[in-house]
């Protein structure tokens, strides 16, 4: 399983790096088909739970709502409004073939898979916007690598036992000083002009990460599944690689422009 990790993180590591380099439309393309394979397997989670997806307005949502991001940043705040109201709409000609729960988990994939992946988009359009993506993901992967091992090894303290018994303290401590150290150096290295705003956050952005892997890790233990999805050798599906992703975007991105508002 390890080796599986090692490898596919060799491959697509590069892939990554260079679409976040090239942006525009190649950026665009690769978030809607995370969105979409995101959905894809929250839709089994919940079908797995027992329930249902509202999955045509929410897959509408994840392809449309990206563009508006991507080409016209000040429409979106409407796009979101209409895709609420179809999504209403929708439930109220479906009634009562959806119930309120199914609404309410198809608002929740909205917020947590869409929202979540827009903000690499959002992030992209920033001053040195990749960099900022590269430091979401030094920090995501950094605190996963370190927190497995620190916790494999040294962990004693379960941190949530209820929904992911070999997490513990000793790893989440260890990840988010690993990735305070990798952060360092990254911005040493790239001699970024935001370096120490981003190491002050590191911290935050860390246990954002940590709080999105716990996040999904409840979503599977209500649903009673392993992995969200298989399409990543060694790693299972998109959500299990980047649960912490879809909170430390976000945090990322809102955290930077309020505090270069700030000051």
């Amino acid at each position: 399983m390890l080796w599986k990790r090692i490898l596919t993180a060799l491959i697509g590591i590069p892939v990554l790096i260079y679409v976040f380099q090239q942006s525009g439309i190649l950026l665009l393309s690769a978030v809607i088909i995370l969105v979409i394979l995101g959905l894809t397997e929250y839709k089994k989670i919940v079908s797995q739970a027992g329930f249902q997806n509202m999955y045509i307005p929410l897959w509408l949502g994840g392809v449309i709502i990206p563009f508006t991001v991507q080409y016209n940043n000040n429409l979106t705040a409407l796009a979101v409004f209409i895709y609420l109201v179809v999504t209403v709409v929708y439930y109220l000609i479906k009634h009562p073939y959806f119930t309120p729960i199914d609404l309410s988990l198809s608002f929740l994939g909205f917020i947590y898979i869409v929202v979540g992946f827009l903000h690499l988009l959002l992030l992209r359009g920033l001053q040195q916007g990749f960099w900022l993506i590269i430091f979401v993901f030094v920090v995501v992967w950094s605190t996963d690598t370190a927190a497995y091992f620190v916790g494999t090894y040294f962990g004693k303290h379960n941190l949530a036992p209820a929904i992911s018994p070999k997490k513990t303290w000793e790893g989440f401590i260890g990840g988010i000083l690993f990735s305070m150290l990798m952060v360092f150096i990254l911005v040493n290295t790239a001699n970024m002009n935001n370096a120490k705003l981003l190491l002050v956050l590191t911290p935050i952005i860390s246990l954002s990460g940590q709080l999105g892997d716990l996040f999904e890790s409840a979503l599977k233990r209500f649903a009673g599944i392993k992995d969200s999805g298989n399409i990543i050798p060694g790693h299972g599906g998109v959500l299990d690689r980047f649960d912490s992703t879809l909170l430390a975007a976000p945090f990322t991105y809102q955290l930077v422009v309020f505090l270069e508002r700030l000051f």
